[in-house]
C-alpha cells in the first residue's frame, strides 16, 4: 500500500474509496504504466536502467501489480492483526496523472499536494509514495489473522515485500471468508472431528454386524451420562414399534428412544415410523421424552425428513453419529 508516509493517505483511499495502491511514484506516469502493460518487466527494466537504479528484485512488485492482477482477482491485503479481502473490479490501472486527486485525503482529512510532477506531498512537505492505483471491491474486511487463518496463509501473511501470487493459497482464503462470515474461528479440535470422522464411518460401516452397532451407540449414550435399557424385541413391531435403545439421564429426568440401523445411502421413513409408534405405546411418567434415529447412512429419505419434523424425531447420519462419538471420546467404547 504504498512506501514513505504513504499508509495515512492509502489507508482510507482503500477503506473509503476502493483503491488499491503501491508505490514507485518515480514512475507514475499513464504512458510508463501503459508500456508496462504492453511490454511486461522488459519495460521496468529499461526504465529502471535510463534511471540507474539497477535490477532490484522489488521491481517485481510493481508488474504484479500493473500486469499480473486482473479483473475479477482476490487480493489479500494485511493489516496489523487483521487480514481484508478485495476482489479487482477493472484491468484499468491508475498513475499520479490519472487518479481523482481528490480522493487523497489522510486520516486528518488533509489533502496531498500535487505539484505536477509525479509526486505528491503531505502537510509537512514530504513525498508521498504513491504512484499506481487498481480499482477493487471488498468482499470482507478486518478478519482477524489468530483466529481465521490456517497456518500456511497466516505465515505468507507474514511476507516483506509489497505483494505476492497467493493462488496456491485459494482453498485457506476461501475457508478463512467462510469461517468468519459464518462466526466460527479455526478450532483445532473441530478440524480433527471433521477429517476423522469419515474414517471412523468407514470402519463402523465394514466392520460392525447391527448388534455391534447398537452396542456402539449404548457405549456412546453411557458415555454422555445415560442409564441404557434395551427394550425387548416385540413380535409385532408395525403396531408396537420398535426401540433398539432408552437412554435415561435421570438427573434432569429425560429419556431419549434410539432406532438404530446399519444402511448404507439413504435411510427412509420406516425408521421414522417404528421410533414414533414406540413413543405412542410406552409410557414414562414424568421423564421429557425425545425420539432419535441414528443411522450409518449417508442421508434421510425427504419422506422421512417430512415425518421426522412433523412428530419431533432427530434424524442422526452416518457422519453426524461419527462426529458425537469422537467428541465424547472413544475410551468408552467397549468393543
Amino acid at each position: 500500500m504504498g512506501g514513505d508516509n504513504a499508509l495515512p493517505f492509502a489507508h482510507p483511499l482503500l477503506f473509503e474509496h476502493n483503491i488499491l495502491s503501491i508505490g514507485w511514484c518515480d514512475f507514475s506516469e499513464d504512458e510508463f504504466a501503459a508500456q508496462v502493460k504492453k511490454e511486461g518487466i522488459a519495460a521496468i527494466d529499461r526504465r529502471m536502467s535510463a534511471e540507474g537504479w539497477g535490477m532490484p528484485r522489488n521491481r517485481w512488485n510493481l508488474f504484479r501489480f500493473i500486469c499480473e492482477m486482473k479483473q475479477g482477482d482476490i487480493v489479500v491485503v494485511p493489516m496489523w492483526n487483521t487480514f481484508n479481502v478485495f476482489e479487482i473490479t477493472s484491468d484499468a490501472v491508475m498513475t499520479n496523472e490519472s487518479i481523482d486527486k481528490s480522493l487523497l485525503l489522510d486520516w486528518n482529512a488533509q489533502s496531498a499536494t500535487y505539484r505536477g510532477d509525479v509526486y505528491f506531498y503531505n502537510a509537512e512537505g514530504n513525498a508521498v509514495d504513491l504512484g499506481f492505483y487498481r480499482e477493487v471491491k471488498p468482499i470482507v474486511k478486518d478478519i482477524p489473522r489468530n483466529a481465521y487463518a490456517d497456518s500456511q496463509l497466516y505465515m505468507r501473511m507474514k511476507i516483506r515485500q509489497t505483494n505476492a501470487n497467493i493462488s496456491d493459497l485459494k482453498d485457506s482464503v476461501d475457508h478463512a471468508i467462510l469461517s468468519f462470515q459464518s462466526s466460527k474461528p479455526i478450532n483445532i479440535k473441530n478440524e480433527f472431528v471433521e477429517d476423522a470422522a469419515p474414517n471412523l464411518l468407514n470402519k463402523i460401516s465394514k466392520l460392525a454386524t447391527d448388534q455391534k452397532l447398537e452396542q456402539i451407540v449404548e457405549d456412546f449414550l453411557k458415555s454422555i451420562g445415560a442409564r441404557v435399557d434395551t427394550p425387548s424385541k416385540n413380535e409385532s413391531a408395525t403396531e408396537n414399534g420398535d426401540a433398539d435403545k432408552v437412554a435415561y439421564f435421570d438427573n434432569i429426568k429425560v429419556a431419549i428412544m434410539v432406532q438404530v440401523k446399519k444402511h448404507q445411502g439413504i435411510t427412509h421413513e420406516w425408521a421414522v415410523e417404528q421410533i414414533k409408534a414406540f413413543k405412542n405405546n410406552h409410557d414414562y411418567g414424568d421423564y421429557d421424552t425425545h425420539m432419535w434415529v441414528i443411522s450409518t447412512c449417508d442421508d434421510f429419505s425427504a419422506d422421512a425428513k417430512k415425518m421426522s419434523q412433523e412428530h419431533g424425531v432427530r434424524l442422526i447420519n452416518g457422519i453426524e453419529f461419527c462426529k458425537m462419538l469422537l467428541d465424547a471420546g472413544l475410551e468408552g467404547l467397549t468393543l
